[in-house]
């Protein structure tokens, strides 16, 4: 398996890849992450460093993506989504993507990463809940699920958290 970032000509492959790791009952119907990605790669927040694909060969097996939000004037990553070919789940290729997102968000010097998701999945993975540190989601609803992982708890911001503008929050 080969790590790297992700570069214009792997689009099609990354988008193929969530399709399928998301796809529903109906092959047929286009996930809303694959739309959401489209629109993240073309969005202010979009930053090369922090997409990041996993490849079998020439194959795309995986993909991660993290794009600039904020929390007041403070930008901060918020990450997702992560995609896994269905073929090659529960292999650890997205622990592995996991990994190399926080490994490039620690060279980059940055205070941490938050994400919506699962606190069983995530913990893992060192995310906690991020309003114990004093982040908050855009939607009260959140709660548990959305998380921060940090990197540098001296410098990380509090205040609202407002995603990537194709999050629509």
């Amino acid at each position: 398996m080969q790590i790297r970032p992700e570069v214009y000509d792997d689009r099609a492959a990354v988008y193929a890849v969530t399709h399928a790791a998301f796809a529903g009952l109906d092959p047929m119907v286009e996930p809303e992450e694959v739309g959401l990605l489209q629109q993240l790669f073309d969005c202010d927040g979009y930053d090369s460093r922090f997409s990041i694909i996993a490849r079998d060969g020439a194959t795309v097996i995986g993909h991660v993506i993290a794009t600039w939000g904020s929390v007041g004037q403070e930008p901060l990553l918020g990450l997702g989504p992560i995609a896994v070919a269905p073929e090659y789940q529960h292999r650890g290729v997205g622990s592995i993507l996991m990994q190399q997102m926080h490994d490039a968000a620690q060279e980059a010097g940055l205070s941490g990463i938050v994400l919506l998701g699962s606190p069983a999945y995530y913990h893992r993975f060192g995310y906690e809940t991020a309003t114990e540190y004093g982040i908050h989601p855009s939607d009260p609803g959140w709660q548990e699920h959305f998380m921060v992982r940090v990197f540098d708890k001296d410098n990380l911001p509090a205040g609202d958290y407002r995603y990537a503008e194709p999050f629509g929050c």
